[in-house]
């Protein structure tokens, strides 16, 4: 029996190869990359490769030729195994058109030197991420996001937020249900990360000091990153922990959130955020054996990194931008996320509470002040109902992202 959930990203893959020769879709490992290949037209109806397989890795180093005269139509999984094959895919599509070819991988390859420069404008990129609240649904993205009038009301889902925060949205992990089995799944995940990814992608000197950065990055997920504090923490130079940190980008675990700084003229705080891609790595690197350990202060982070996937999924779908805001200098202003997106800018606040007051609106406030493309502004908290709280603020329950 195929329990394949559907991804949203699988109709942008499609409408991407209309016009485009190759797809690269990126990804954490065990995001679904292989799944969704395997399950979505066309690409489950094309040759599939991976060089996972120790002869087909063989091949693609020795004789890479052969290997693209199986079909015209192909799919090779965990591609940047092998580099230098990509100049022989740049070579067939320059040759044929009618060549098309979707590339996966466990790493960011846009951030990968080799592979970009290889397929500059040669290729469309994508990034796969666990599953969002909709996709486990099986229900539309939330377009609501850009026109509150389609926010329909209705039941609160049967879905346990605290534990599925806890176990984390990885397709693999999702469908566990003891916290034990959770705990040594996400145990075995980061060691393979350790032992496996990191070795193919680089040296690293000592691996328990990588290990004890990932543990003080999920202590500051959701917050700005302060790369110097960090690195008197782990007890490392600051060209090292910089290095690991983009490995940790590269290995499409972590993600850098951006300021947004367009056309405002304040002053803004330019470092990015920091944010594990699932809040199920976030509790485990965090340290949180079991549903119990997690204390309210982390759970408020869990909950922000939730938002946060959800709402990276759905810019990505809509080919937007997401940042975050503050300002310093004194009564600093945040908001959690700001979406761009169609011209549109959308404030989102997350707020890990069942009551909202209008004093919560305040930090959107100021942003739809000094953003003259602000176009709405939403809390997502806890409570069951969907509140307007001014001409373009609301505040709506969190399964409805």
């Amino acid at each position: 029996m195929n329990n394949y959930i559907p991804r949203f990203l699988a109709h942008s893959i499609r409408e991407g190869l209309d016009f485009s020769r190759i797809i690269i879709l990126t990804g954490a490992r065990q995001v679904g990359k292989t799944t969704l290949v395997k399950n979505e037209v066309p690409m489950k109806e094309w040759a599939f490769i991976s060089f996972d397989d120790l002869y087909a890795l063989e091949q693609a180093k020795k004789a890479p030729e052969e290997l693209l005269t199986i079909s015209d139509y192909l799919v090779i999984d965990e591609v940047q195994r092998v580099p230098e094959f990509l100049f022989w895919i740049k070579k067939a599509v320059d040759e044929d058109s009618k060549r098309r070819f979707v590339l996966t991988g466990s790493s960011h390859l846009l951030l990968m030197k080799e592979i970009s420069e290889t397929l500059a404008g040669r290729g469309l990129y994508y990034e796969l991420m666990p599953f969002s609240l909709k996709e486990i649904e099986k229900k539309q993205p939330p377009n609501w996001l850009l026109n509150p009038q389609e926010i329909l009301e209705k039941k609160s889902p049967d879905f346990e937020l605290e534990f599925a925060l806890f176990r984390g949205f990885l397709p693999p992990v999702y469908f566990l249900k003891e916290e034990k089995h959770i705990f040594r799944w996400w145990e075995s995940y980061v060691r393979t990360y350790l032992e496996r990814d990191l070795r193919d992608l680089t040296h690293i000197n000592y691996l328990p000091d990588f290990r004890k950065l990932m543990t003080l990055c999920a202590l500051r997920t959701a917050n700005i990153l302060k790369q110097t504090e960090l690195a008197r923490d782990v007890g490392l130079p600051q060209t090292t922990v910089s290095r690991y940190l983009n490995l940790l980008e590269v290995s499409c675990l972590l993600i850098k959130l951006p300021s947004f700084t367009k056309n405002l003229a304040k002053r803004l705080i330019k470092s990015p955020k920091i944010f594990f891609i699932d809040p199920g790595l976030t509790a485990h690197l965090a340290g949180k054996a079991n549903l119990k350990d997690i204390d309210l202060k982390t759970m408020s982070m869990l909950f922000e990194n939730f938002v946060f996937l959800n709402l990276y999924v759905f810019t990505q779908l809509k080919f937007g931008h997401i940042f975050y805001f503050r300002t310093y200098g004194g009564r600093e202003k945040e908001v959690d996320f700001v979406l761009e997106i169609e011209g549109k800018v959308i404030g989102v606040e997350v707020k890990y509470s069942k009551n909202v007051r209008f004093s919560d609106i305040e930090n959107l406030r100021f942003l739809k002040e000094v953003c003259p493309k602000f176009e709405y502004g939403f809390i997502i908290y806890l409570g069951n109902e969907i509140k307007r709280l001014g001409s373009v603020f609301y505040a709506i329950p969190w399964w409805y992202i």
